[in-house]
């Protein structure tokens, strides 16, 4: 049975404006229209085959999440959540019409925001990046990206940055990460610590400080530093998933 499911991605304060609708196909087969609703969050229209309606709602929140995912991590963008509005089905008679039944729809709040354009060649080298088949290794990245600055609260936000830097270096390997972080940053603060028995730089520091039983949390610390630290670790992935995919945030 054929589904038109319609989906919304909603943004936090920066917000995605297509200038012009993109359609492409998920690498699923699903066909997909992605457009500007007039609160300037993202339409997303997804007709795909499916057994039952439930089925096609759980197909069509893959497919809004992959795309959440994939637009926060190529354009640095937080998103607030994503969901299905509306669905119908599709249905062929004897005599060659189609039938239309079944159309529900879901009440989306607004949220203010600042809002980018993307210009036409922006909007066909999304189309390019959202029909590749990614590895599934940079797909649960991408979504662990997506959580972390997509969180409002800073020092949740240090944390889950910070969570995917060890994910790629491993949780264990905190020297090859305070070099790799002094390569990239020579002028770096370096701490000493003795339970690590080893330097660490100040992203790793704040790290281990923001669990501590001290009245003097590191708020202004934290703050300065996330700008960096959300640099650092998109630096880190294009490097560490180089060679699977050529094109990792080139958008």
């Amino acid at each position: 049975m054929e589904y038109k499911v319609d989906g919304i991605i909603k943004f936090q304060e920066d917000k995605l404006r297509p200038a012009h609708p993109a359609s492409f196909s998920s690498p699923s087969g699903a066909q997909i229209t992605l457009n500007s609703t007039d609160d300037n969050d993202l339409a997303v229209g997804i007709t795909l085959e499916a057994d039952s309606e439930a089925n096609a709602k759980a197909m069509a929140e893959i497919e809004l999440n992959r795309i959440s995912d994939l637009l926060s991590y190529l354009h640095d963008i937080p998103i607030s959540g994503s969901g299905v509005t509306g669905m119908v089905t599709v249905s062929l008679t004897p005599e060659g019409k189609h039938i239309i039944t079944g159309e529900t729809m879901l009440a989306i709040d607004a949220i203010l925001s600042l809002v980018k354009e993307l210009e036409p060649q922006s909007i066909e080298e999304l189309g390019y990046h959202l029909e590749k088949e990614y590895p599934p290794n940079f797909e649960d990245i991408a979504s662990m990206w997506r959580e972390a600055i997509s969180t409002e609260a800073p020092a949740l936000k240090y944390l889950l940055l910070y969570r995917l830097m060890e994910f790629l270096f491993g949780s264990s390997n905190i020297k090859e990460l305070t070099e790799w972080i002094k390569a990239k940053e020579p002028s770096v603060q370096i701490f000493p610590c003795n339970w690590r028995k080893r330097d660490i730089t100040v992203y790793t520091y704040l790290r281990d400080n923001i669990h501590r039983k001290q009245k003097q949390f590191p708020f202004r610390e934290i703050n300065n530093a996330l700008p960096k630290l959300q640099n650092l670790v998109k630096q880190a992935i294009g490097e560490k998933l180089e060679g699977q995919q050529e094109d990792f945030g080139k958008i």
